[in-house]
């Protein structure tokens, strides 16, 4: 994992963020976060549950400061899909899973018996209110939050990112490709009020993997 401060640009912001792993001295920001209205569950998170789940490794709470100001804040942690079907398993659920399964059959270049994959949850994922409506959202997803799930891949096992939205979230961010520059490597895993979408990063995590195992050369990752 990145502990690290990370530098990245963000075009659609016109300048700098920094990335850090949630600290103590994060902890007054984190806690005065608001995401304003449709993101009143990632403002009760970050004000009264982050820091005691970052605390107990229940999940790893990132920070993204502008100019030293709380812009966003996102949790990873590890999770499993399930490729289980069942007799009773519905229709359209066992539709998607076989989809799944063979997306990372052939990513994977491998068989699977397993009843299940391990990936990484991107558990909360929220954007300070002042900044929402900028498309900062998709950009950080792609150049921040993606990195960051391969490296952690890469370190404990992991084949993409799993998350669960609302409906309307999913549709209208997520599954969106002119808000998400991910939007069309995610993978509806299920559907309702709340969906479970899935992007696949099997290519990067083996090449974090490799490089980190000395299979490359460090100079020749990219």
């Amino acid at each position: 994992m990145m502990l690290k401060p990370y530098e990245v640009e963000l075009e659609t912001l016109g300048g700098i963020v920094r990335v850090e792993f949630l600290r103590t001295d994060h902890v007054e920001l984190i806690r005065s976060f608001d995401s304003g209205e449709g993101g009143e569950e990632q403002t009760e998170f970050a004000r009264n549950v982050a820091w005691k789940s970052h605390e107990r490794c229940l999940s790893t709470v990132f920070v993204i400061l502008h100019e030293d100001s709380l812009m966003s804040y996102f949790t990873l942690s590890p999770f499993i899909v399930s490729l289980k079907i069942r007799d009773n398993t519905p229709k359209n659920k066992r539709v998607l899973v076989e989809e799944l399964r063979t997306r990372l059959v052939e990513l994977l270049g491998m068989d699977i018996k397993y009843s299940s994959v391990p990936t990484i949850l991107l558990g909360q994922f929220g954007l300070q209110r002042e900044y929402r409506g900028m498309g900062v959202g998709g950009e950080i997803l792609a150049k921040v939050i993606k990195p960051y799930a391969v490296l952690y891949a890469a370190q404990i096992g992991g084949t993409g990112l799993s998350l669960h939205a609302k409906k309307e979230v999913a549709k209208k961010f997520y599954l969106d490709h002119k808000k998400n520059p991910l939007a069309e490597g995610f993978q509806i895993v299920s559907a309702g009020s709340t969906y479970e979408l899935f992007y696949p990063f099997v290519t990067e995590a083996e090449a974090v993997r490799r490089a980190l195992t000395g299979s490359i050369r460090p100079e020749e990752f990219r």
